[in-house]
């Protein structure tokens, strides 16, 4: 993850998810430097109490490029200028390259995912050091791109180029040609507009006593306040999108 508003989202969403065994998450340059980012996952690790799942830091910058930042939409914090306490957890000591291949290594029989919610640069690591690690893996599933099968599927970064593969586009070709199996969830899914939040359930959300509907609303406040709707990137990964948001709303307001 790449430490935004939408990030956080889908990380309390994961780790609110019974389907799901989030065994780590690894912080990637995006919109927010990598170091921000770490931090912002923490806070979401911590208000949900699963200390169990450890965080860490990847590469500071993408494989050839300069840096491409959001923090004019996401804020300088990337959480919307939401001025969150800092976390008492701490990002793990290894790497995030070094675990990802940890966690590959381990799988055995049990089925291992990586969620990219963010620019690919550590995946293209990991994959550029270890290509085995390709046959370790059951799947890549990556919020990214943007491939003209709806009115929808135009770039937001540039006519044609979504956010996170325009951030680091060497990644994105050695991910793409690894030969892993990928599912890719671009903006032709998550910028239809029943996959974006309404004014209508922000005012939900924001009405939730729950703690991490609280912590969404904080989050959300800064965003809300500027656009008509929220299109929920990262979130959303089911391609019938505006079922997906029912679920993830209830889940971040149920206890």
């Amino acid at each position: 993850m790449d430490g935004g508003i939408d990030d956080a989202l889908a990380l309390i969403l994961a780790l609110r998810s019974p389907e799901l065994d989030v065994a780590g998450i690894t912080a990637v340059s995006g919109n927010v430097p990598v170091e921000q980012a770490a931090m912002n996952a923490l806070r979401v690790v911590e208000l949900l109490e699963r200390k169990d799942v450890w965080v860490a830091r990847g590469l500071a910058n993408p494989l050839v490029r300069d840096p491409v930042r959001a923090m004019d939409f996401h804020g300088a914090d990337g959480l919307g200028d939401s001025e969150l306490p800092s976390p008492s957890l701490r990002p793990r000591a290894e790497s995030a390259l070094s675990l990802i291949k940890q966690e590959s290594q381990g799988a055995g029989r049990r089925r291992l995912s990586i969620v990219a919610t963010g620019p690919l640069t550590n995946i293209a690591a990991v994959f550029t050091e270890e290509s085995d690690i390709v046959r370790r893996l059951d799947d890549v599933v990556i919020m990214g791109g943007a491939y003209g099968l709806t009115e929808y599927g135009v770039g937001n970064e540039t006519p044609a180029a979504e956010f996170n593969i325009y951030s680091d586009p060497e990644a994105a070709k050695i991910v793409f040609e690894s030969g892993v199996s990928l599912k890719c969830v671009g903006l032709d899914v998550t910028m239809t507009p029943g996959a974006q939040l309404s004014p209508r359930e922000y005012a939900t959300i924001k009405r939730s006593e729950t703690d991490h509907a609280q912590f969404a609303a904080k989050i959300l406040a800064k965003a809300m306040g500027r656009e008509k709707r929220f299109a929920l990137h990262d979130p959303c990964k089911d391609a019938k999108a505006a079922a997906f948001k029912q679920v993830f709303l209830r889940r971040l307001m149920s206890r």
